[in-house]
């Protein structure tokens, strides 16, 4: 038998993984959290916004500064 023929008998190379479709079985435990959920609300802290901007120096422009005095309103 040639050696390479015997070489891949004795070694297979591994399978290149595979997309899997479908959702996960119930049994199958995972170790990285589950997808954030697409019903959840993204909710802005103005008071860390206005901080933040408080902190840039392009917010003594004129445009800016009005922007964050109706904030504060």
């Amino acid at each position: 038998m040639p050696f390479g023929v015997w070489l891949r008998l004795v070694h297979p190379e591994p399978l290149p993984p595979v997309p899997a479709s479908g959702s996960m079985p119930e049994d199958v435990l995972r170790d990285d959290p589950p997808p954030p959920s697409t019903h959840d609300v993204f909710r802005i802290d103005w008071q860390v916004f206005h901080r933040t901007l408080a902190r840039m120096p392009a917010v003594r422009t004129p445009w800016l500064r009005e922007f964050t005095e109706n904030l504060m309103r």
